[in-house]
C-alpha cells in the first residue's frame, strides 16, 4: 500500500489543507507545533476510523483532542492510495452527528463497503493495535506494546494450525475462557438447583419426623389412658369379689354397703318388736283384770294401751321391712343383687375397643410417616446430579483440556517461530547499526540481550539510543512477517536518540526496503543524511 494524497477538510489544526506523499523515503521537516502528530493522527484515523471514549474518558480521548473548534461540522477528509496496482479513494466525517466512509475505487468507479469489512481487507487485516506496534512510531514509543508479542504469539498459531493468518491464538483462547466461565455459572446454576433439592427433601423429612413424634406422644396417650381404664375395671372386680377386704376410689361404698343396709334397717325392727311386747303385756293385763272382776276401769285402759302398742309395733316392723328392700344411693343395687352390671360392661367394653382402635391407627399412621421419611433421607444421599449437570462437567473439562492443549501447541511452535523472527531481528539490528552488534538474542520473558563479539550485554545496560534501534528492529521484522500487506513506515521524530552515524546507518537500511516511508522530524539532519544516502545510491548504481 502506498499513500499518494491527503486532503483535510478539517482536523486538529489543519483546515482545508493537502499534502501530496512519494514513494520510498520522505522527509516532513516543521518546527514544534507545525502539526507533525496531527497528521500522523490524520493518517491512522483515515485508515481506522476514530473511537469515542465514554464518561470522563471523552475528554481526553483523540476525537476530542482533534477535533475542530470552531467548524466541528468540517471534522473529517480525504486519502488517495495505491493498493495492489489499483486506486482508491477513502473519504470519511469524523462529525458527531454526520459520522460515515466513503470507499470508491478510481479506476472502475466500483463502490466498496467501508462498514462491511472492505478497507480491512484492502489493509491485509491489520489492526489498530498491530499498526501502531509495528509500522507507526510516534514520539518516543519506540518500544511495542504488548499487542505485538500477542500477534507474535497468534502468528506462531497460525503456522501451526493453518499456515495462513486465519487463526487468532488471543481471540481462541479468550473465547474458550469466555465459554469455560459460562459453563462453570451453569454448573454452579445446576449444583445449586440439586442443592434447593436436597433441603427442600431435608426439609420435608423434618415436618415427617415432627408429626411421627406427634403421633407418638398421642399413642402414648392412648395406651396409658387404656392402662388405667382396665386398672380399674380389675380394681371393681376385685372389689365385688371380697366386700370386706378394702376400698377403692370407686368401690368402697359398694364394699360397705351390707353392712350400711343392717345398721340403717336395725332401729325400727328393735322398736317394733318392744312395741309389740308392751301390746302384748297390756292386752294380757286386760284379760286377767276381766277375768279377776278387777275393776273396770283398769281393763279398759289395759285393752287400749295394747291396742296402742300393737298398732305401734305393726308400723315399726313395716318401715322396718321398707328400708331394708330401698337402695343406700340413687342409681346403686342393693346386696341383693345389680340389675346395671351389664350396661356398665359394655361400656367398658366399647371404650376399650375404641381406645384400641385409635392406638392402631396411631401406629400405623406413625409408622407410614416415619418409614417415608427414612426414604426421603436415602433418597437425598443418593440423590444424583441431572443429566444437564453431567454434561456441563464433561463440557467444563472439554475446555479446560482445549485450553491447555492450545497453550501447548502455541509453546512447541513458539521456538520455530522465535527463530524466523530473531533471524531477521539480528539482520536488522546489524544492519542498522553498521554491525556493531553482529548477535541478538530474545528470551521468552521479553529479555533482550546482544552479543558485540566478546560477551553478551542485556540490552537494559545499552545507551537509549540502542535500545531504540533495538525497538526498530523488532517493529521492522515483525512487520514484515505478519502484515500481509506492506503498509506505509511512519516515524514520527524517531531518531532523537540516534547519532549521526547510527541515523545513516537506519536510513541506508529504509532506503533499501521496497516500501513507502514518512518521516516526521523537527531537525534538518534527517533530510540532509538523507539526500547524502541517496546521492550514495546513485553513485553505487
Amino acid at each position: 500500500m502506498r499513500i499518494t494524497e491527503l486532503y483535510i477538510r478539517g482536523f486538529g489544526k489543519f483546515s482545508g489543507q493537502r499534502f501530496f506523499l512519494e514513494d520510498g523515503v520522505q522527509v516532513i521537516e516543521g518546527e514544534n507545533e507545525f502539526g507533525k502528530s496531527t497528521l500522523h493522527a490524520f493518517i491512522r484515523a483515515m485508515l481506522f476510523g476514530m473511537e469515542r471514549g465514554r464518561g470522563r474518558a471523552a475528554a481526553r480521548d483523540d476525537f476530542t483532542r482533534y477535533e475542530p473548534w470552531d467548524e466541528p461540522g468540517r471534522y473529517g477528509g480525504m486519502m488517495r492510495f495505491v493498493c495492489g496496482d489499483r486506486h482508491f479513494r477513502l473519504e470519511r466525517n469524523f462529525a458527531r452527528q454526520s459520522e460515515r466512509a466513503y470507499l470508491v475505487c478510481e479506476d472502475d468507479g466500483e463502490e466498496l463497503s467501508v462498514a462491511d469489512g472492505d478497507l480491512e481487507m484492502l489493509l491485509g487485516g491489520v489492526r489498530p493495535a498491530l499498526f501502531d506496534g509495528t509500522v507507526s512510531v510516534g514520539q518516543l514509543r519506540a518500544q511495542p506494546g504488548q499487542p505485538l508479542f500477542d500477534a507474535l504469539e497468534n502468528y506462531a498459531a497460525n503456522c501451526y494450525e493453518t499456515g495462513g493468518g486465519e487463526f487468532d491464538l488471543q481471540a481462541a483462547e479468550q473465547v474458550l475462557k469466555d465459554r469455560q466461565k459460562e459453563t462453570a455459572a451453569a454448573l454452579k446454576e445446576e449444583e445449586a438447583a440439586l442443592r434447593e433439592s436436597r433441603q427442600e427433601k431435608l426439609r420435608e423429612c423434618g415436618y415427617l419426623e415432627r408429626d411421627a413424634q406427634r403421633l407418638r406422644s398421642q399413642e402414648t396417650e392412648r395406651r396409658e389412658e387404656l392402662r388405667h381404664l382396665r386398672a380399674r375395671a380389675a380394681e371393681q372386680r376385685d372389689a365385688l369379689r371380697m366386700p370386706g377386704a378394702g376400698e377403692t376410689e370407686q368401690g368402697g361404698a359398694r364394699q360397705q354397703r351390707p353392712a350400711a343396709h343392717g345398721r340403717r334397717g336395725r332401729g325400727p325392727a328393735v322398736a317394733s318388736a318392744l312395741c309389740l311386747i308392751a301390746g302384748a303385756a297390756a292386752l294380757f293385763s286386760g284379760i286377767w283384770s276381766a277375768v279377776r272382776g278387777l275393776s273396770f276401769e283398769w281393763a279398759a285402759l289395759s285393752f287400749g294401751g295394747a291396742v296402742l302398742f300393737l298398732c305401734i309395733g305393726a308400723v315399726s316392723g313395716t318401715v322396718s321391712f321398707r328400708k331394708k328392700r330401698q337402695p343406700d344411693d340413687a342409681g346403686q343395687p342393693d346386696d341383693a343383687g345389680q340389675p346395671d352390671d351389664g350396661d356398665a360392661q359394655e361400656a367398658f367394653r366399647r371404650q376399650c375397643s375404641r381406645l384400641e382402635w385409635e392406638i392402631d391407627r396411631l401406629r400405623a399412621e406413625r409408622a407410614e410417616k416415619e418409614t417415608l421419611c427414612s426414604a426421603l433421607k436415602e433418597e437425598c444421599e443418593e440423590l444424583p446430579a441431572s443429566g444437564r449437570a453431567l454434561a456441563l462437567e464433561k463440557h467444563l473439562r472439554a475446555l479446560k483440556t482445549a485450553r491447555e492443549e492450545l497453550r501447548e501447541a502455541a509453546r512447541e511452535t513458539g521456538d520455530a517461530v522465535a527463530a524466523a523472527l530473531d533471524g531477521r531481528l539480528e539482520e536488522i539490528f546489524a544492519g542498522v547499526t553498521g554491525g556493531q552488534y553482529s548477535r541478538l538474542k530474545r528470551e521468552p520473558d521479553g529479555k533482550i540481550s546482544v552479543w558485540d563479539g566478546r560477551r553478551r550485554i542485556p540490552a537494559e545496560r545499552l545507551s537509549r539510543g540502542t535500545l531504540e534501534q533495538i525497538w526498530f528492529s523488532l517493529r521492522m521484522a515483525a512487520a514484515e512477517m505478519l502484515l500481509e500487506e506492506p503498509l506505509p513506515v511512519i516515524l514520527d521524530d524517531a531518531f532523537a536518540f540516534y547519532d549521526d552515524k547510527r541515523l545513516e546507518s537506519v536510513l541506508k537500511w529504509l532506503s533499501r526496503q521496497k516500501k513507502q516511508v514518512i518521516i516526521f522530524t523537527c531537525h534538518k539532519r534527517e533530510q540532509e543524511i538523507l539526500e547524502t544516502v541517496q546521492r550514495g545510491a546513485v553513485r553505487e548504481r
